[in-house]
């Protein structure tokens, strides 16, 4: 619980993204979000190229490292970027802000109250009180967005059923562009 504990409240500082973009133009979040992924794939070259480089980069980050990122894994650091990267410049502002923050407090609250709390499980050791803290925090978050009701519920569903599911592509990057994406096209669809 400890290191999932470090690893969220790093997790936690993905909210200045959400936070930027509400106070900037989309070019400077894309310019802002797409640096920090060009740097954090530049590590990921290095760490694939460089044995010494990669040990290093372990020894200093290992207490927030899952097992897959200390053998050589993207970690979750650079899934982030390129799922909220993905956000910026596919989605208009208001559904780019909301997939932000599902992606960061719909995602750390289906794991502090799961593995808090959760008793029912289902999928991949996550829990059903783990995912309905996940569909509640992000329900919430979409309509305090000013999102239609229907649109909240659409996107926080699917953000959760993407939390949730074993899919095998690190839900750092399906979780926002599922739901974001599930929010377009009802969008597009129905006049709200």
């Amino acid at each position: 619980m400890a290191q999932e504990l470090r690893r969220k409240s790093v997790h936690l500082l993905g909210l200045l993204f959400p936070i930027l973009y509400v106070f900037t133009t989309r070019h400077t979040a894309i310019i802002v979000v797409g640096g920090l992924l060009a740097i954090a794939l530049g590590i990921e070259l290095l760490k694939a190229l460089f044995p010494a480089f990669h040990g290093m980069f372990v020894r200093i980050f290992s207490p927030l490292l899952r097992s897959q990122e200390r053998k050589g894994g993207l970690t979750g650091a650079t899934t982030y970027l390129i799922g909220s990267f993905l956000c910026v410049l596919l989605f208009d502002k208001t559904l780019a802000i909301a997939c932000l923050c599902f992606l960061t407090l719909g995602d750390l609250f289906a794991a502090l109250i799961g593995k808090q709390w959760g008793r029912i499980k289902l999928f991949s050791r996550k829990s059903l009180e783990g995912s309905l803290a996940c569909f509640i925090v992000c329900t919430a978050v979409a309509l305090l967005i000013g999102l239609h009701p229907v649109v909240a519920i659409a996107g926080a569903l699917a953000a959760t059923l993407i939390e949730l599911l074993p899919t095998g592509i690190d839900d750092n990057i399906t979780m926002p562009l599922i739901s974001g994406l599930a929010m377009y096209l009802l969008i597009s669809s129905y006049t709200f």
